[in-house]
Order: C-alpha cells, then structure tokens, then sequence
C-alpha cells in the first residue's frame, strides 16, 4: 500500500497446526485474506477486478505492483463469482449475430462452426445477455433453455443472419417471435453479387479505357449510393455508362436496392422487388446476382418481416468490433470460458457497474 510516497508492508503472522480431520498441517483462516491469494484481502481483490474490467490486465499489475497471473486468477475468480449471481435480465426484442473466437483446433476433426461464439444482444438495453460457444442451432438451443419456455413466449422479435441454424432454433423454441433478417448481412450478400458481376465485366467485356475504368480500384464507386457520391465520381461514372449498357442495369439494380428498404410496407416492396429481378435477368452476364434475387424470392416470407418492424442486427456488429477491441487489447484469449465471462463483463450486465455486491 503505497502511504506518503512509502510502500508500506503490513505483515501478519499465520498460525500452522495439525488438523486431526482431514490429517493434514492446516493454516489458519483469515476471513478479510482474499481465497486466491493469502497476500491481498478481499476488498483489495474486489478493486483489483474493477480496475481489470477497463484496464488489461498486464497494465493493472504494472500500475499496482502486483504479479500478473496473480491479477489474472483474481479476475478470473472474481467474474466466475458475480456469473453465480447473473440473471438473464426481462427481453422481448433480441439480435444474434456471431464473432470469431479463437483459431486453434481442440481436436482434428473439429468443425469450423465451434470456433465461432454465438452472442445475444437485448436490442432494448443495447447491451449482451449472453455468450455461447459455437455457431450451430445448439448454440442457441442453450439460450433458449436457460431463460425457459415462459419466458420464450415473451420474445417478440429475432434479428439475425441468414444462418440458417439460428432461425431452425427459433421456429423450435420462440413460436411467437417474428424473425427477421439483418439488413446489413443482406447488403453485404448484395453488394458481394454486385462487385462479383462487376468484375466479370470488367475481365471479359471490357477494352482499353473501359477496362482502366472499371477496374477493382473502383469497386466501391459502383457500391456508393448515387447522393453521396462526389462530382468527380459522377463523372467517372457517367465515362463508364456511355461506354457499357451492362454497368446502366448494374446502376439501376444497385439503387433500386437502397429503394427496396425505404418501401413503408410489404406491398410496396415486393413490387420494388419484382422490378429488380426484371432488371437482374435482362442481362445474361449477371451470373451472382440471378442467384441472389433467387435465394431471397425463395426466402421473401422471411424478408419482408423487415418492413413490419425495422429492426436490424447492427447493434449486434457494433458490440462485434468491442469484442475485437477486447481480444486485441488481451493479445487473445487462450481460456475460452474466461473470454466469454470477459465479453459480459465489457458488453454485458457482469461488471461493478450493475452488480453492487462485493465478493
């Protein structure tokens, strides 16, 4: 304890003696000393652990003096005490989304799905109520368990991706609740098709200047929504339209998409949508995009559910780019069970500042 610029030491002698029990030497129990470590008492962990709820945990010890797998079993300790504790908080509007978790194989033949954690975000709270390992509908199947068949009947909405596991999890166990398909995933499908045929014209129809024009340098020119492109950009562009009627339809397909989610109701979308695939298979070329527009026909019952509710899973990428920020900050995670514990407590309920109890 640092007191007036002087490390100040304060030394307590434990007695030792036989324990006719258990037939071993035994020290004698001081209830203040902290259970990982008979050097530190138990309010002084508990400060410890607020301090590693912001801090890593190599700049904590340094910044106390203390041992750093010392810290770590501390916070460890501290965050698996507080989990006893958790509860689930009351949700009716949730978003699923997974992160990447770690990149070594625990066993051969082990699928790249369990190298995913699955996390559930109160779109409410904006905050995380949960951490499961792996990405597949037993993921989720857990999730569903721990909060019970009651309270499933009180969810409402489910945002997520077009992984197909986590809407088979829902239908089973939330028959109540709309699922609905995150607009970002589903622009990043779209935009992944268009850019796609963009550069299959780009390879094989396009000549001398064209080709300098359209090439992967400017991908995100044939992305960029028409209002918020620059002069400069517009007339690039219009270089490229007066040459190739094929990158006109890419243009007319890529703003009818951004004009298919500011349809007011589902009607209005289809109609929008029906339009859009007139436009994808007037030009043959457009070998990704038919496959796009086919895969979201056959799955339209689940996508106009957007324009019911407008809400989308970006709550669950914004808290993806924490969890990203707390693994670079730890240089990674090698224990799984403390890392997911870590994402509750940077993201989640599991930190001082909703749990008032000490440990």
């Amino acid at each position: 304890m640092p007191i007036l610029n002087f490390t100040t030491y304060l030394v307590l002698w434990r007695e030792k003696r036989y324990c006719p029990s258990c037939k071993k030497v035994r020290s004698e129990y001081l209830e203040f000393a902290a259970q990982e470590t008979p050097h530190l008492t138990k309010e002084y962990s508990w400060w410890l652990g607020r301090m590693c709820e912001f801090s890593p945990i190599s700049r904590t010890a340094e910044f106390t003096n203390n041992d750093s797998m010392t810290l770590w079993r501390l916070d460890f300790a501290r965050m698996r005490r507080m989990f006893q504790h958790y509860k689930i908080p009351a949700i009716k509007r949730i978003s699923v989304d997974e992160v990447y978790a770690r990149k070594r194989k625990y066993y051969q033949k082990e699928s790249r799905d369990n190298r995913f954690f699955t996390i559930v975000s109160d779109l409410d709270t904006r905050r995380v109520v949960w951490v499961s390992e792996s990405r597949s509908k037993e993921a989720l199947d857990e999730f569903f368990h721990i909060i019970g068949p009651e309270r499933c009947q009180d969810i409402e909405v489910v945002a997520a991706d077009q992984h197909d596991p986590y809407k088979a999890s829902v239908n089973e166990h939330c028959p109540c609740a709309t699922f609905i398909w995150d607009r970002f995933h589903v622009m990043q499908n779209f935009e992944k098709a268009v850019n796609e045929d963009r550069a299959w014209q780009h390879n094989y129809l396009c000549k001398g200047e064209l080709k300098r024009l359209t090439r992967s340098k400017f991908k995100g020119l044939f992305l960029k929504r028409s209002d918020r492109r620059t002069k400069e950009e517009e007339r690039h562009l219009k270089d490229i339209l007066k040459e190739n009627e094929n990158f006109l339809y890419l243009e007319l397909i890529k703003e009818g998409m951004f004009q298919l989610y500011d349809s007011q109701t589902a009607e209005e979308a289809r109609d929008k949508f029906d339009q859009l695939g007139s436009w994808i298979h007037q030009i043959k070329y457009f070998y990704e995009l038919q496959k796009w527009w086919e895969n979201m026909n056959q799955g339209w019952n689940t996508f106009k559910n957007y324009f019911k509710y407008k809400v989308t899973s970006s709550l669950s990428e914004g808290i993806n780019n924490v969890i990203k920020t707390v693994k670079k900050r730890a240089y990674g995670y090698r224990n799984m069970t403390y890392f997911k514990l870590k994402i509750l407590q940077v993201c989640g309920f599991l930190n001082s500042r909703y749990v008032s109890m000490s440990f």
